[in-house]
Formats: C-alpha cells, structure tokens, sequence
C-alpha cells in the first residue's frame, strides 16, 4: 500500500467524517427540532421513496466512466459528451417513473411536492456523483475529498443562516431545508463541472447507443445489487408512512434514531472502500485473505460491541440530549435500533469480499430474499408494534443478509471460523456485557457510569488481545 494512497485516504476520511458529523448532529437534528417529528417524517418518507429509483439516475454510468477513465485519462474528452447525453436521458426518465409512482401511491399535495422537488435534488446528487467518479478516475483524489464534501458544507451554511438567523427561524419550513439542500447539490455541482471542463471534460449532446450498451452489459449486476440493497434498507420508512394513520410521526420518530445510526455506519463504509482494493489485489495474485478478513473484522467486532452497548444502556440520557421532545419512545426506538449495527457493521466486511471475488450474482440473491424478508415482516410488525416493528423488521433483515455473507465468504475462502470468533472475542463481548448492566446498578450519575463503561471496555481490548499493534502493521506494510 503506498505513502500515497493512505495519505488520500486518510485526508478523505478526516474531511467525510468532520463535514458528516456536523451535518447530523448540527444541522439534522436542529431541523428536526425545528419542524418536529410529523413534518420531519413526511420529508423523511418522501426521501427514501424518491431514493428508491434513484439507480435509474445512473446504471452503473458512474463506474463506468471511473474505470474508463482511470485506465486512460486521455478518454475523457472522448467519452464524457456520451456519458453526459445518456445522463440526461435517464433523467427525464426518472423524473417521469418518480411522478408515476407517486400518483399511484396516492400522496396529498405536502407528499407529492416533497417528492418531486427531492427528486429534483437527487437529479442533482446524481449528476455531481458522475462528475466525482470523472474526477477520482483523474486521479484527483485530494480534489474529489473536497468536492465530496462541499455540498454538505454549503447545505449546512445555508440552512444554518435559515435556522439561526431571528427574523427567519421563526418562519422556518420544510422548503427551507429542501432549498438549502438543492443549493448545496448545485454549488458542488458547477464546482465539480469546472474542474472538469480544465482537464478535457466538454459538455455537449452526444448518444453513442453502442457504448451505452456496452457500459449496460458490464455494469447491470453492480446496479441491480445497488437498486435491491437500496430497495430492502429505506423500504420501511415508505410502508411505515402509508401503513399507519399516524405514519408521519412514526416515520419523524425512526428517523431520529436512523440518521445517528447511519453516522455511526460510515466508518465500516470508509473502511469497507480502503478493503475492496485489498481484497481485490489479493484475489488477483491468489494470496490468501485470511489474516486481512480476520485484523478488519476484529477491529469492526470493537465498534460493534461498545457502540450497540452504549446506545442500549444509556439511551434514557442521549437521546434527551440531541431532541427536544418524545424521549421516551425515541430513546426506545434509538436504544433498540442501534442492534442493528452489529450486522451493519460486520456485513460490509463480507459483502466487500464477496464483490472483490466478483460474486455479485450471489449477492443480487441474497438481496433479493433480504427484500423479500424485509417487506413481509415490515407489512405484519408495522401494524402491531408502529415505528418498532419497522426496528425489529431491519435488524432480522440485515441479520439475515449478514449471515448469509458471512457463510458464503467462509465457505468460498475457506476462513477459520475459530480465528474469526475465538475465546478472546466472546470473552471480550461477554465481559463488557457485564460491565455495561452492572455499572448503571452503581447509583453512578449516567454521565460517569457510561464513560467509565467505554473505558473499562476499551481496557479489555489489550487484555483480550482483540487486536495486536504488530499484526495492523504487517498488514499496511
């Protein structure tokens, strides 16, 4: 791995996880404070709905043009005018396929201008996604971290002044934050197109139907997998929405606990892009996998352990801290939900093996039954148990999709199950499970109790060897 590439890396990571995390807990939560949970919901519904035709916006188009470019950057000037002629192409397309089924899923005037205008920012989020992978296949990698993050950072100056500002905080509505976000997906966007347009990239209306069909062929599994894991993970908003008479509050309420779960997930997804590559190389030249398989699924067990266990006992005093109302059902919602990053977590490591070994077949299977389990328990929990029984619905789900990874990478590569899940990491589960029950029983103030637990936890890492300093360095070596 070269000086380089890890130098990159790390400067995307620092910068992703700085703008994420101010974007969530700044300026996400001060919106749903805001607005509150019902007015929150109907945008946070609309979101996934509009996102789950989202792959119509690119087909694989993105990888294509990464993988094109990256091997000869010269193609460029060649290749965007076509790719850029098809992107618009399956824009219309979109926007024609999104108002469709938003008539046909029956939504009042609020829900089908939300729709649309989201719609609107995801055409967008689309276009400056395409002109990142042009980027990052320019090997600017420096310049595509900046890019990445400058629509949340205009997004959070804008609708900071939105929120903050006396005279128009007290009239702030939904349109506000879809205004600031469409400011943010335009600014990234004319950015990015420049940046572009000084390295061979000209914008012109150009179709070339045999690439198109050739870009179709290769990259139509990566899209399917894209379309049926986006289907399974942001369905249950939508069927909570509709399911229930008071859908738009249920849904304003997951997603307060979804939004910190999806921030706490984005260091599996950072880490899952640095192993794709690995993985890939190793395959390639036929070396074994096992001591990378085993080092980064021990340093996602640390994650997966502390943070589930942390959420789960000390929800009654985190959740109060981040919203102003409904703690105690949000704070039920959030402590249970967090369960699910354990197999969150854990699967990005396996599914990220199984699509370096180029499994994708297998994995559109899996998401096809993960889909399939997911609306079936969502339709029968909803009813009974609201914006929990869409909780207990995604953990089984992504249990389920988890396991299966997780057995077909042991299988296919041959992994020691034993090295994997050894005494010293069901000891080390075991033994902060007792310190996380047994501290709050102390009388401790809930603040001391759960540092105190994080620390004791993070002491039984070295204790149970979970990681080893000179393994972490043989493997970046």
């Amino acid at each position: 791995m070269s000086g380089s590439f890890l130098s990159n890396f790390s400067f995307s990571v620092v910068l992703n996880l700085l703008i994420k995390l101010f974007w969530v807990f700044v300026i996400e939560i001060a919106v749903q404070n805001t607005l509150g949970a019902e007015a929150y919901g109907v945008y946070f519904e609309s979101f996934n709905f509009s996102y789950l035709f989202f792959i119509l916006l690119d087909i694989g188009l993105s990888n294509y043009t990464n993988r094109t470019v990256a091997g000869d950057p010269d193609s460029l000037r060649d290749l965007f005018p076509s790719v850029w002629s098809i992107k618009l192409i399956l824009t219309l397309v979109y926007l024609l396929v999104l108002f469709i089924a938003a008539k046909l899923m029956g939504y009042d005037a609020l829900h089908f201008k939300v729709v649309m205008f989201i719609g609107l920012n995801h055409v967008l989020m689309s276009m400056m996604l395409f002109f990142r992978s042009a980027i990052g296949g320019l090997h600017l990698f420096k310049t595509d971290a900046v890019v990445s993050v400058i629509d949340r950072l205009i997004m959070g100056i804008v609708c900071g002044a939105f929120l903050w500002l006396p005279q128009i905080r007290e009239h702030f509505s939904l349109d506000h934050y879809l205004f600031a976000m469409f400011s943010g997906y335009l600014g990234s966007l004319g950015i990015a197109l420049w940046v572009l347009s000084r390295n061979g990239g000209k914008i012109r209306f150009f179709f070339d139907k045999a690439m198109f069909l050739d870009m179709l062929k290769k990259s139509y599994p990566f899209a399917i997998l894209f379309f049926l894991m986006g289907l399974y993970t942001r369905i249950d908003s939508v069927m909570l929405g509709r399911l229930l008479e008071n859908g738009e509050f249920e849904v304003g309420i997951y997603a307060s606990a979804f939004r910190l779960l999806e921030a706490a997930v984005i260091f599996a997804v950072l880490l899952s892009n640095l192993l794709l590559p690995l993985f890939s190389r190793l395959i390639s030249k036929k070396e074994s996998v096992h001591a990378l398989v085993k080092e980064s699924f021990h340093v996602v067990m640390i994650a997966a352990v502390l943070l589930p266990l942390t959420c789960y006992f000390y929800a009654d005093y985190l959740y109060p801290l981040l919203y102003d109302e409904n703690h105690e059902y949000g704070a039920k919602v959030f402590a249970i939900l967090f369960i699910n990053f354990i197999p969150m977590a854990v699967g990005y490591i396996f599914g990220t093996l199984l699509t370096a070994k180029s499994e994708l077949r297998l994995l559109n299977y899996i998401s096809v039954v993960g889909l399939i389990v997911n609306i079936v328990l969502n339709a029968i929990f909803i009813p009974h148990w609201q914006a929990l029984g869409a909780v207990y619905a995604t953990i089984l789900t992504q249990g389920l999709v988890t396991l299966s990874t997780f057995y077909f990478s042991i299988k296919y590569f041959k992994l020691s199950l034993y090295e994997l899940i050894n005494w010293r990491v069901i000891s080390f589960v075991f033994a902060n499970l007792l310190v996380f029950y047994s501290l709050p029983k102390l009388g401790l103030e809930a603040p001391w109790s759960m540092v105190l637990s994080i620390l004791i936890g993070l002491i039984w890492i070295p204790v149970f060897r979970i990681i080893r300093i000179r393994d972490l360095k043989k493997l970046i070596k």
